[in-house]
């Protein structure tokens, strides 16, 4: 069809725009790109274009040879360049044909006649719709919904993987030890987002292909347990994030974007894990049983990289590491007192304790800020409750220094069997003496005006004692041998060393 019927066939715009003359023969064939669970990605449209190149004289012989030449290459330089407009329209109606597509080739062969009189052509292109610079609609669930669709995403190739295992088989639930509580469930989680840029889109202000995968790929980062059908395939509820890590590769020639991001999933109110162990220990020599509850807490990353992936907030290791130390602190007395009273035999011997003394014998804990761990270990026993409530340790011992004969030694000189012992006819005092050892909270700040409040709680007890010696059949009057008290306030050690001598009257 010759120029001036109406019909516009061209390629480019303004200055640089080619009109085909004459118009060429063309197919147009469809391509849809899905994923295989048929999410639409974008459409391809391949099309052909089948022409000739005439002399734009009309002459023959070196003329027309020399036109037709030149005709091919004003062809291939209007084609050199990608994405112009490619247009067909009747007149002013709405265009048949406005995209803007990728040069595949341009083959130029001579005729018959050897480029005399023309030469012919074959174009392909490929753009992503007919009429405009997106994609059409490319993808459809079988209800005849479209949210499956991505095509205005500018993507053609998409991959979303995701890993779901358990961690270190950290299986919660609850433990059958008194004071031990539930353990949580602990999973890794990993999610693969790849994709893959339509060379041939153009969305929004981006044209590279890698480009437009980055932006999908930002967008979309992230993970909830839903997404990854956590909660229905391994039956857990109540999973939580933590420790979001991203790797992120551009291959910028194949126009691609790989992300992983690595998560621990987690029960629970802390964003941490814990490894717990309690032992218990018994020797012959002592009458008390200990019980050792040791750990260590492994905070976990908390980040948040915020729509588009900056700028990160969340805590650190350490700190949920120290949140989760909160909790557990006030737990161990309870775990070791569990194990305590669950495995340790009920035929107990008379008089054992039925409970660990809530004071423990020592206490450490360990801060790592740099790894994000808090370690501790609590040793507690089943010693009876320390009288003064103020001490930490005590030590009160009772002794009796009973009467003993009285008789005189005679050294005689040259008796070989010794000395000569005779008796006196009487015997010595019989002695009662306390000592006190006790270890108590030092006190702060000048100590120059402090009284003695905190071992007054003592006072009783040496009252009672001396009150239980008057009440004995064989004595009816004490006197004080010694009588004397250590307090050193800052160190917050006291001893107390108090003895009587007994006697009766008759």
């Amino acid at each position: 069809m010759p120029l001036g019927d109406g019909i516009t066939f061209s390629y480019g715009s303004g200055i640089d725009t080619y009109n085909f003359d004459p118009r060429p023969l063309f197919t147009v064939n469809k391509e849809m790109i899905k994923t295989p669970s048929n999410i639409g990605l974008a459409t391809k449209y391949n099309m052909t274009l089948n022409g000739y190149v005439l002399p734009t004289g009309g002459d023959q012989g070196s003329a027309g040879l020399s036109n037709v030449i030149s005709g091919t290459n004003v062809l291939r330089d209007s084609f050199a360049r990608d994405f112009k407009l490619l247009l067909l329209q009747c007149g002013s109606d709405a265009p048949l044909i406005s995209g803007y597509p990728k040069v595949i080739s341009i083959d130029v062969n001579n005729a018959s006649d050897n480029y005399v009189q023309r030469a012919d052509y074959t174009i392909n292109l490929e753009l992503p719709s007919l009429t405009g610079g997106t994609s059409d609609l490319a993808g459809e669930f079988c209800d005849g919904s479209i949210s499956g669709d991505l095509s205005a995403s500018g993507l053609i190739s998409l991959t979303d993987d995701f890993t779901v295992e358990f961690l270190d088989q950290k299986v919660g639930g609850d433990i059958n030890i008194a004071g031990f509580g539930s353990s949580p469930s602990v999973f890794s989680l990993q999610r693969t987002l790849s994709a893959q840029g339509d060379p041939t889109a153009c969305v929004a202000s981006s044209y590279e292909p890698w480009e437009i995968a980055k932006n999908y790929v930002s967008a979309n980062l992230g993970l909830t347990p839903a997404m990854t059908g956590l909660v229905g395939l391994m039956c857990v509820s109540g999973m939580s994030i933590a420790s979001n890590f991203r790797n992120i590769s551009v291959n910028k020639t194949d126009g691609s974007v790989n992300a992983t991001e690595t998560f621990v999933a987690y029960t629970g109110s802390n964003p941490a894990t814990e490894e717990m162990e309690v032992s218990s220990e018994r020797s012959s020599d002592s009458p008390h049983i200990s019980v050792t509850v040791n750990g260590t807490i492994q905070g976990l990353n908390t980040i948040d990289y915020g729509a588009g992936g900056c700028v990160p907030t969340g805590e650190t290791t350490f700190n949920n590491a120290l949140t989760a130390w909160n909790g557990v602190s006030g737990a161990l007395y309870a775990r070791a007192n569990g194990a305590y009273t669950t495995l340790i035999p009920n035929n107990r011997p008379i008089g054992m304790q039925t409970a660990l003394n809530i004071v423990p014998l020592s206490e450490s804990i360990g801060y790592n800020p740099i790894v994000g761990t808090v370690t501790y270990s609590n040793n507690y026993d089943d010693r009876p409750d320390n009288i003064n409530s103020y001490a930490l340790m005590e030590s009160i011992n009772y002794t009796d220094t009973y009467a003993n004969d009285v008789f005189a030694s005679i050294t005689v000189l040259g008796r070989t069997s010794g000395p000569l012992l005779q008796s006196i006819g009487t015997v010595g005092p019989t002695v009662a003496e306390i000592s006190i050892d006790s270890i108590m909270f030092p006190v702060q700040g000048d100590v120059s005006g402090i009284t003695a409040d905190q071992y007054l709680a003592y006072s009783g007890l040496i009252e009672n004692y001396e009150n239980g010696l008057l009440a004995r059949a064989d004595v009816s009057r004490i006197f004080i041998n010694n009588f004397n008290e250590t307090w050193d306030p800052k160190g917050g050690h006291y001893t107390l060393n108090k003895s009587w001598t007994l006697g009766k009257c008759s």
